[in-house]
């Protein structure tokens, strides 16, 4: 017997619930059901859009990743003309602290958060968050290369590698965020990674 027809406009409102139900209570906190009853699908229905919970939560990652991409990409295009590369870098960073800081820290960066969770229990998860961090990282290397142009970061270490740099202390400042409840410990490794450890 064939499957019902997919709906795209289900499939799009289960990964919106998954990724806030993810957020909040990670991966081993969220079942299929409480998403399901949140969408209001019957619970049969589920592998007609997913193979696995290992599927949905991969595609979750990509679809969050998609988001928070696309959200650099039209900012650092936006005022491109208006804020310098090293700037825009500060101005990313302190987007996303204040983003965090109004929800308390109740939930971060999604990809830090499945990681830190489930590491490499699942290689579909394991490959989704890697390939996100890549395409953040070739974003924020873009930029980097741009502030090393204008002699507003050392450019004796390659652009992606400081990157990745900047990519991993985000990440453990957020999670030092997350552990005193503020943004104080963040600003300051930051400020410190940018305006002296990086400085030309």
């Amino acid at each position: 017997m064939a499957r019902p027809r997919r709906s795209e406009h289900t499939r799009e409102a289960l990964i919106e619930a998954g990724i806030q139900q993810l957020a909040q209570f990670g991966y081993h906190g969220t079942g299929i059901k409480q998403i399901l009853d949140e969408v209001k699908v019957p619970k049969g229905s589920f592998y007609n859009y997913f193979e696995s919970k290992e599927a949905f939560v991969a595609e979750i990652i990509r679809e969050y990743a998609n988001n928070v991409l696309g959200e650099l990409v039209e900012f650092t295009q936006s005022t491109r003309d208006a804020i310098s590369p090293l700037g825009q870098i500060r101005a990313i960073y302190g987007y996303l602290m204040a983003k965090y800081e109004a929800v308390a820290y109740r939930h971060t960066c999604l990809i830090g958060s499945i990681a830190a969770e489930i590491g490499g229990q699942s290689e579909l998860c394991q490959q989704a968050m890697s390939q996100s961090v890549n395409l953040w990282c070739e974003h924020i290397a873009q930029i980097v290369a741009a502030a090393q142009q204008d002699k507003q970061i050392r450019d004796d270490i390659p652009a992606d590698q400081i990157s990745a740099l900047i990519w991993s202390t985000w990440e453990g400042s957020l999670l030092r965020m997350k552990l005193e409840g503020n943004s104080n410990s963040g600003r300051t490794t930051l400020s410190l990674l940018l305006e002296q450890l990086l400085k030309p």
